[in-house]
């Protein structure tokens, strides 16, 4: 992994391909009111990646049992995006996202961004076509992150980062590269309140994941053996 994440950076920079990076807008002192607000976000994102990883595997499962046929299931998952991205009227939730990301950091977001997101990437996958879920989970948390710092009252720049690395350690399980994502995205200025949410979205999460091979050994809250598969 790192073989490849130091060779993946050095031909990005040869190719003349900048990194990756976001500025956060209005950040708050770390105080107990911003912090508490940071850590309802932290079970709201575990919450948002439990829900994610249901619709990705239940839809995947519902699509299977009802159409057998790989082509014709692809063919029905294609009908369906193209109804939701009439019904939306734009193609923010056809690709990677990124714009809406940057958007989101900035503070601006539609309420159901988030959800449509979680949708049609459930219906791309579950369909047969082949992608990532990861880059969604990052839209995903990012949306919501923003929309939660707006009817919250505390900086949606800042929410929408700490969306984006919550909802991603809830998906995948993993704090630290959570923890480093978040440094290299919005650097350290806020890392008090990433590593909160981080860590309220770790445990909160339980076992539901991405990746229906992921084994837990030890467990999230007695630290126990417990050789627990990801649920589905």
């Amino acid at each position: 992994c790192t073989i490849a994440s130091l060779t993946a950076s050095w031909l990005a920079d040869r190719c003349g391909i900048p990194l990756a990076k976001y500025a956060l807008g209005d950040l708050p002192a770390f105080r107990v009111v911003p912090a508490l607000k940071i850590l309802l976000l932290g079970v709201c994102c575990a919450a948002v990646s439990i829900l994610f990883c249901i619709l990705l595997h239940q839809t995947e499962h519902l699509l299977k049992k009802r159409c057998k046929n790989p082509y014709v299931r692809i063919l029905i998952a294609s009908g369906v995006i193209w109804v939701l991205a009439l019904l939306v009227r734009n193609q923010d939730y056809l690709g990677i996202g990124g714009e809406v990301m940057r958007r989101a950091v900035a503070g601006e977001v539609v309420w159901y961004a988030f959800l449509a997101k979680m949708i049609f990437t459930a219906v791309t996958l579950g369909g047969g076509f082949k992608g990532g879920e990861i880059v969604p989970s990052f839209f995903i948390g990012a949306t919501f992150g923003c929309l939660f710092g707006h009817l919250l009252g505390i900086s949606p720049s800042l929410c929408a980062a700490v969306g984006m690395a919550a909802l991603f350690c809830g998906v995948t399980n993993c704090p630290l590269a959570s923890m480093m994502i978040a440094a290299e995205l919005f650097g350290m200025a806020g890392a008090p309140y990433y590593l909160l949410a981080i860590a309220v979205s770790y445990l909160l999460s339980g076992y539901y994941g991405l990746y229906g091979e992921q084994t837990f050994l030890a467990s999230k809250f007695t630290g126990g053996y417990v050789n627990h598969k990801t649920r589905q």
